[in-house]
């Protein structure tokens, strides 16, 4: 592990995920993770939200495609990196600002305060120079939509609900619900 420092970050996504290319063709995408601080009102012992604060995350190459692909405004994010301070003079008011920025070396959704779907990118199959569909290769083109009914069965146990393979192309209203599943009520940390 390098020298520098570290950060894990536990916010959302603030803005779509933003792709672009570098100079020497390398792929970035651009996240911006906001994350608010929870706190107890000393006399009612009510728990509300605090300030939020907005950070800037750079994921490289591979996982920023996967970044790209799996993350929308509003999904909940935990994210580790190295982490740094940069100065910039605001345009506007000519005052100086200070910006933190992330570059990312894990991002995942925060399973805290939601149900994720993973999906593993499945290897190209390699061409043998054979009949294509002799190995059921014709198969996996179409994998990717494939989905694991043993293990929705399982999902379906465990919150004590039938679902099927339609109830999963449902869309899901609100943060943190997916499959008709209600999204447990926040837990002040």
């Amino acid at each position: 592990m390098s020298q520098g420092g570290y950060v894990t970050l536990v916010g959302f996504v603030a803005q779509d995920p933003q792709q672009r290319e570098t100079k020497n063709g390398s792929r970035v995408t651009d996240l911006r993770v906001g994350a608010t601080t929870r706190v107890q009102d000393r006399v009612t012992l009510q728990w509300r939200d605090g300030d939020t604060s907005y950070y800037n995350v750079s994921c490289w190459r591979r996982l920023g495609d996967h970044v790209r692909a799996s993350l929308r405004k509003g999904d909940p994010v935990m994210i580790k990196g190295r982490f740094r301070a940069r100065t910039f003079e605001d345009k506007t008011t000519g005052l100086p600002r200070i910006a933190i920025d992330i570059v990312a070396d894990t991002v995942g959704h925060d399973l805290n305060r939601g149900i994720a779907n993973y999906m593993r990118p499945r290897q190209q199959p390699v061409d043998t120079g054979t009949d294509p569909g002799a190995d059921g290769s014709e198969d996996m083109a179409e994998g990717h939509d494939m989905i694991d009914e043993e293990a929705i069965e399982r999902f379906g146990r465990e919150f004590g609900e039938s679902f099927s393979e339609a109830d999963l192309d449902a869309p899901a209203s609100g943060m943190g619900q997916a499959a008709g599943v209600a999204a447990p009520s926040p837990t002040p940390s």
